[in-house]
């Protein structure tokens, strides 16, 4: 009545033990990607850093299409400069600021909780990298004469 399978059972049987050797490749080759992943985001981490703020329109990825902010001025008085508001209100990330003149001046950076950094001289023809956000700069020129700056940022 119905028909003798017991000579496709070694069949069934070697197939099932190939499946198994395919899908412990497939899993060592998934968890080896999965490894090579988590190294590269821990590299990425340590180079740039991790954003403490989530789903924050100040803290947004850049977009390419945006123009940088760019202030380029000289000035004898103190100058707060506004990047974030510049940026159309996303904090900037990364760019430089530099001295173009011929006197040191100060600069504060001020971060997104409005927290101060260091002030520190800009010399002369000096430029700084900029590698965190940040929503204000501040120069505050010597009094061996007036501060020119330039303020470039993404």
């Amino acid at each position: 009545m119905f028909p003798d399978f017991t000579k496709y059972i070694p069949l069934l049987q070697n197939g099932l033990d190939e499946m198994k050797n395919c899908l412990a490749h497939l899993y060592a080759e998934a968890k080896a990607t999965r490894e090579a992943t988590q190294a590269q985001q821990r590299a990425l981490a340590f180079e740039f850093g991790v954003m403490d703020a989530q789903d924050n329109p100040r803290v947004a990825p850049r977009r390419l299409t945006q123009l940088p902010v760019i202030v380029e001025a000289e000035t004898t008085t103190r100058q707060e400069i506004d990047v974030e508001g510049l940026n159309q209100g996303r904090a900037v990330s990364r760019g430089f600021y530099a001295n173009l003149g011929d006197t040191p001046f100060k600069v504060t950076l001020i971060g997104l909780g409005g927290q101060a950094s260091t002030s520190h001289t800009v010399p002369p023809t000096t430029t700084i990298s900029l590698t965190c956000l940040i929503s204000k700069v501040i120069i505050d020129p010597s009094q061996d004469g007036p501060a020119t700056y330039q303020v470039y940022m993404q």
